[in-house]
């Protein structure tokens, strides 16, 4: 009799270990299988309209699309490159204008499930304009650019 419960003691264990070794097996396999997300937002107006395409690599790593198609001025589309910093989104925007390449760098502030653009002072740096001071942005009148379907 004892020898019998032995024997369905080890068997229980043996279930046991290997239902913790699958789950820790699978618990690994998602882990490694994690993704960079995609995200597609837009801006449109009855005149105007723009579209920001988000691709987030690890440790809050940007890369993506801009584009601005803005009653009367100049339409411009090109790449951005930067990071993410808490809520708010820094990014150098090269992009093509008229025939011409030029380089900015932009920011953008999540507020709830969308990206505000923000504004402030700005000055060259090499052929590039950079915001002089980060902490004078300003993100109440900029563009909202609203989750989208991305394309």
């Amino acid at each position: 009799m004892i020898k019998k419960q032995i024997q369905i003691l080890i068997a229980a264990g043996c279930i046991l270990a290997s239902c913790v070794k699958k789950e820790s097996e699978s618990t690994k396999v998602v882990q490694s299988d994690e993704q960079p997300g995609s995200e597609c937002y837009s801006y449109t107006t009855e005149k105007d309209s723009a579209f920001l395409h988000i691709e987030v690599k690890s440790d809050s790593m940007i890369t993506g699309d801009l584009e601005y198609r803005l009653f009367e001025k100049d339409r411009n589309r090109g790449k951005i490159d930067g990071k993410i910093h808490g809520d708010t989104l820094f990014a150098s925007y090269k992009f093509m204008s008229e025939g011409v390449e030029s380089t900015r760098e932009v920011a953008f502030l999540k507020k709830g499930g969308n990206w505000v653009e923000g504004f402030g002072p700005a000055e060259d740096k090499n052929g590039t304009m950079f915001f002089s001071d980060r902490s004078k942005l300003d993100f109440t009148k900029g563009l909202v650019f609203r989750a989208a379907a991305c394309p």
